[in-house]
């Protein structure tokens, strides 16, 4: 399974397609807030594509909710935005709040950086913002499950 994971599109999904059509053989992808009618109009452009998103803190008028756990191929994701787990500060708290979740992986968004890395068995990902990154190029994220085995990364969108 192939997982395409955004954050903080902010209005831009023109590198979210880019990407998506480079890459095709997409599974599934998640958004992880700021601007979550990004997520909507992602999931009207390509219908056979399931999309999964949280609310991040720009997303005022939406119901959706801050923070989510998937299950998918045997592997529990939490998802969530970031801004109400200090992740601008540390990541101890994310990474707390979801080994006390006893999920595979948490990912997230909110600082515009990448990030990953294993915290305690577990992965942690941010792929950075899509279309305003703090420094460096747009990123996003890749995660792929397969025989039980769940690997990521962070990449720059050319």
């Amino acid at each position: 399974m192939r997982i395409i994971v955004f954050s903080d599109s902010h209005g831009n999904i023109r590198r979210c397609i880019k990407v998506i059509d480079r890459i095709r053989d997409v599974d599934m992808m998640i958004h992880l807030g700021d601007v979550l009618t990004d997520a909507k109009d992602l999931q009207a452009l390509y219908p056979d594509i399931p999309v999964e998103y949280v609310a991040g803190n720009n997303d005022f008028m939406h119901r959706a909710p801050y923070s989510k756990v998937l299950e998918t191929e045997g592997k529990r994701i939490l998802i969530t935005h970031g801004h109400l787990h200090r992740v601008k500060y540390e990541y101890d708290t994310i990474v707390n709040k979801a080994v006390s979740m006893k999920v595979d992986g948490v990912l997230f968004g909110h600082t515009h950086q990448g990030y990953q890395a294993y915290h305690h068995g577990m992965l942690v990902l941010n792929p950075g913002s899509i279309s305003l990154p703090n420094q460096g190029k747009p990123s996003y994220g890749v995660i792929e499950i397969e025989n039980g085995k769940m690997g990521a990364c962070v990449c720059n969108v050319d």
